[in-house]
């Protein structure tokens, strides 16, 4: 089963440097919802979405941890943060939370497959907005002054 979620950069950046660094090979993405479709073992995929654009994803566990004093994010899903496979940006839909992805975003599909360690940073770095930015521009203010 493929899901999706939404990363700041700076999240995903900690999580992918812990991982290259040896701290955390396994990371884990709390929430409050728990999935019910992921399959045994580490077949899935974790999607990440940065800045409104799929980057890569992270295999993903079938199992869930459980922790009922975290009144706020009480599920925890593991995955594996040393084996990132980045992809090539492909703009992703607003959602919040996560979502389940019927299919992955189109060029996962293209992409080589090979994790992405992290020592190659190349422009679709989750620090970069993408191919266009989703910057909206504020029309000029007009303001009248009396005296």
């Amino acid at each position: 089963m493929d899901m999706g979620v939404t990363m700041s950069p700076e999240v995903l950046e900690d999580k992918l440097e812990e991982a290259r660094e040896g701290k955390h090979r396994e990371a884990t993405w709390n929430t409050k919802r728990p999935p019910t479709r992921l399959t045994p073992g580490w077949t899935n995929r974790l999607y990440v979405a940065c800045r409104g654009y799929w980057r890569g994803y992270f295999p993903l566990s079938g199992d869930v941890l459980w922790n009922p004093q975290d009144e706020v994010a009480p599920v925890a899903m593991l995955f594996d943060a040393s084996r990132w496979t980045r992809i090539k940006p492909v703009e992703a839909p607003r959602f919040r939370g996560w979502r389940y992805l019927e299919t992955p975003p189109a060029s996962a599909e293209a992409s080589a497959g090979r994790p992405d360690r992290g020592l190659d940073r190349g422009p679709d770095t989750p620090s970069d907005p993408g191919p266009t930015s989703r910057r909206r521009r504020s029309s000029p203010e007009t303001s009248s002054s009396t005296s």
